[in-house]
């Protein structure tokens, strides 16, 4: 179930202004800020794994690479929900006490999907080659942007809610908006790197799918600004 926390925070002040011919002008300002958020259970997982080798010539290690490579992109074909993305190869010098060992090699596959059940099934057809690096559990665009369009509403409506009571304990009979602000961020689930680990052992990825946990992200809408009161 989507948990909604709501919070408002407000200060008042009275600020004055120098005009014209040293004319003292009091306005009365109150700063709202409004701040709505939701947690969601993110709907997109990205795994990124890797071919890793290592050989004295580097010809010959970009070849196991890109052998290894091809066999791990023809696997992915048949998993039509996944989005396959190829890394870039990089390759390095070993040395043992300044003396040149071997070349050691990577490049990386990244998947993306919202099939879960597919990925893992996937990545547990890969690890017979590749080494699971990373898993990041993620909220879709999709569905971001169109729980993002109801929380502003919802926070500029607390926002004027607010603006209304103040306006009202304050003898007041009306209020104009000053100045406001709109402001959004996400908080994004960690990168699971011990589960990859994990994941990357004999037993694992010879008789299991790789099990893919998603968790929550949450989305938070801060509206912030003043209002002056108007008598």
């Amino acid at each position: 179930m989507n948990k909604w926390i709501l919070a408002t925070t407000l200060t008042f002040y009275i600020s004055f202004n120098t005009v014209q011919a040293h004319e003292i002008q009091a306005d009365g300002l109150v700063n709202l800020q409004s701040v709505v958020s939701i947690s969601l259970e993110t709907d997109t997982t990205i795994a990124v794994l890797a071919v890793e080798a290592e050989h004295k010539e580097p010809a010959q290690l970009a070849e196991q690479i890109n052998t290894t490579m091809a066999w791990a992109l023809d696997t992915t074909k048949k998993f039509k929900s996944i989005d396959v993305k190829g890394g870039q190869y990089s390759a390095h010098q070993m040395y043992d006490k300044s003396v040149l060992r071997s070349w050691r090699g990577s490049q990386q596959l990244v998947l993306e999907s919202k099939n879960s059940a597919e990925l893992g099934q996937l990545i547990g057809l890969l690890q017979k080659k590749l080494l699971l690096k990373s898993l990041r559990y993620i909220i879709s665009n999709e569905k971001r942007e169109k729980v993002r369009t109801g929380l502003i509403q919802q926070t500029i409506e607390q926002f004027k809610q607010q603006a209304r009571v103040i306006t009202k304990s304050l003898d007041h009979t009306q209020y104009a908006i000053h100045q406001i602000n709109i402001d959004s961020n996400a908080s994004q689930p960690p990168v699971h790197f011990a589960q990859a680990r994990l994941l990357n052992s004999t037993e694992a990825f010879e008789t299991t799918n790789a099990n893919l946990q998603p968790s929550t992200s949450d989305i938070q809408i801060t509206v912030s600004g003043s209002i002056r009161l108007i008598k």
